[in-house]
């Protein structure tokens, strides 16, 4: 029994000394050891990749986790920064390593020579069955630059699969697949060989488009023709897109969902399924705003998104200022293409008392507009009374005015054109009228505007925007101040108030004139988050004979909304001395 509780407390003694020793060997450093990675001979894109896999990259800047773990992380980090360095080509790479403590701080240093990228000596790259000649295959491969004599670049490899595989599904070739995929490396010889063959199989195609709607909202005839796709085309996800896109852009539907599964086809014949969500039929907006040109704004209206079956479909607003009110109607009739093709009615009654002008105009008119390949048309007809005051003495014009306006903008996708990284905007607007046929004196007045926007590789942007319009009447004492040039103000030559700049009346009222001519040019430099700052030269002027170009100068703040930039500019007038030459802009909406 003696004996038996000897060995007891032996094995007792033993297990408390085996587990003393353990808690030695992984006692954690003094708090204040703090651990730095540091790389030498990478950087770039190698550099971000060995960190990533490196696992004791984890604890740079951190406490030591533990000695034992410490060490034990460094002799794994030599394999893991040559595992990290294979994917860009790098099979020859050497690592230096050391791990030493200085004055209770530990590093970990790792010298690396990364020796010679291999190359490939092989490529053997094709697509193969009906898709082999898409111009989209054909352009993923030859953009990829996996060629014979070529660096090997795994990255590259890996990204021009996906691209194939997305390519494959966005065109409907969903029983693609790769009958041969692998890199060899041949380490004596230092080159690899890269096999890569896609076989496409047979291309899907659509067929029937089913629309549903959750209530009987538009007639089937309309909702026709807002679908462009023919019965038994290539499958395309574009297309699809378009039809989605089409339907979400109009008032009608608060919610659109397409539906082109390959598990429902039938002989590779794809049906398309669309569920439509009505909108509430009458939307009213109201707000309070404020304008640095004209002070604080109040805005009402409402929106008869859907009157009938047919789509016709309404708007009424008013939109008050200290210096004046405006009151718009306008029925809309959509036609051949309800996305882009309407007929209409519109009347306006607008009055203004300022500083610049005074005048009542009442206005009724009907219009027809339409997409044309990338141009937007409209043509109109209206019928306008003015009353306005000048030097003293009140006028009143009727005319009867045929108009056109073309406009074109690039992008076409709204959202890429709200905070745009690069596009144009081009505008041509034509109006007239003939003391011949109910005009009170006859005009021709054409005006052509434009703005584009580049970015720069370094993120900067430039815009530049600009309108030159001329006037040709054979009355310009009956011509209405309404359809005169003004220039001024925020979105004309910033530093000077808001259509202060043109001929002058006795009265000191802007008189406005018969030509313009308007240039600006900004360059936009990004912060951090949405955040950037501009500087801008802007010059023009609004005039009768010769212009006097007004240039106006400043700077300026930019925060991308959702809904386009917010911009906040201070611009300052070169032509005029004092404090009153600075003023303060503000503008909100798309780019383009």
């Amino acid at each position: 029994m003696a004996k038996q509780f000897g060995v007891c407390c032996l094995l007792v003694l033993l297990a408390a000394t085996t587990g003393a020793g353990i808690a030695v060997t992984e006692t954690t450093p003094d708090e204040s050891k703090k651990l730095t990675v540091t790389f030498s001979g990478v950087e770039k894109a190698e550099l971000r990749n060995i960190q990533s896999l490196l696992d004791i990259w984890q604890f740079d800047g951190e406490d030591v986790p533990s000695l034992a773990r410490l060490r034990f992380l460094h002799r794994k980090a030599t394999e893991q920064i040559q595992e990290a360095l294979r994917p860009f080509g790098y099979y020859r790479s050497t690592v230096n390593s050391q791990l030493r403590n200085e004055d209770g701080q530990w590093k970990a240093i790792y010298d690396i020579e990364p020796g010679d990228r291999i190359k490939i000596k092989q490529a053997k790259i094709s697509v193969q069955g009906p898709g082999e000649q898409e111009e989209d295959f054909v352009t993923a491969i030859e953009s990829a630059g996996i060629t014979a004599d070529a660096v090997l670049d795994q990255q590259a490899y890996e990204a021009l699969k996906q691209s194939l595989q997305s390519t494959a599904s966005r065109l409907g070739y969903f029983d693609a697949e790769f009958l041969q995929n692998e890199i060899q490396i041949d380490l004596a010889s230092y080159s690899a060989n890269v096999a890569l063959i896609y076989e496409t199989g047979a291309r899907y195609k659509l067929g029937e488009v089913t629309l549903t709607q959750d209530v009987d909202w538009l007639s089937q005839e309309l909702l026709s023709r807002f679908n462009d796709l023919e019965h038994l085309q290539y499958f395309d996800a574009r297309d699809l897109q378009g039809l989605q896109s089409g339907l979400s852009s109009t008032e009608y539907y608060s919610e659109v969902q397409v539906s082109a599964s390959a598990e429902d086809a039938k002989d590779l014949v794809i049906p398309v399924k669309v569920k439509l969500t009505h909108k509430n039929p009458r939307q009213f907006v109201y707000g309070v705003g404020f304008e640095t040109d004209s002070g604080v704004r109040l805005k009402y209206g409402i929106t008869g998104r859907r009157l009938n079956k047919n789509g016709h479909h309404y708007a009424a607003q008013v939109r008050a200022t200290p210096i004046g009110f405006r009151l718009a109607g306008a029925y809309t009739i959509p036609t051949r293409d309800p996305r882009t093709d309407s007929f209409g009615f519109s009347s306006t009654y607008e009055r203004e008392d300022s500083d610049v002008r005074k005048f009542n105009a009442l206005g009724l008119g009907a219009n027809f507009s339409f997409r044309d390949g990338l141009w937007f048309k409209s043509y109109a007809l209206t019928y306008q009374v003015d009353q306005f005051t000048e030097d003293g003495d009140e006028t009143t014009t009727v005319l009867l005015m045929p108009s056109m306006e073309w406009a074109r903008t690039w992008p076409q996708d709204l959202n890429e054109r709200i905070n745009a990284v690069n596009g144009s905007w081009l505008r041509f607007r034509l109006r007239g009228g003939s003391d011949s046929v109910l005009s009170d004196t006859s005009f021709v007045q054409p005006t052509f505007s434009y703005k584009w926007i580049k970015t720069r590789d370094n993120g900067h942007r430039l815009i530049g925007r600009g309108s030159i319009g001329a006037t040709w009447v054979e009355d310009f004492d009956q011509f209405p101040v309404s359809l005169r040039y003004y220039a001024g103000g925020d979105v004309s030559v910033r530093g000077y108030g808001f259509e202060k700049i043109g001929p002058s009346g006795s009265d000191g009222r802007i008189a406005g004139g018969r030509h313009l001519i308007e240039s600006s040019i900004e360059y936009e430099i990004p912060l951090k988050d949405q955040w950037s700052v501009a500087a801008f030269v802007d010059a023009g002027d609004a005039f009768d004979n010769e212009p006097e170009i007004r240039i106006g100068v400043g700077f300026g703040v930019r925060w991308q909304s959702p809904i386009g930039p917010i911009r906040i500019d201070l611009g300052r007038s070169l032509d005029s001395p004092g404090r009153g030459n600075v003023h303060l802009h503000f503008s909100l909406g798309p780019d383009l």
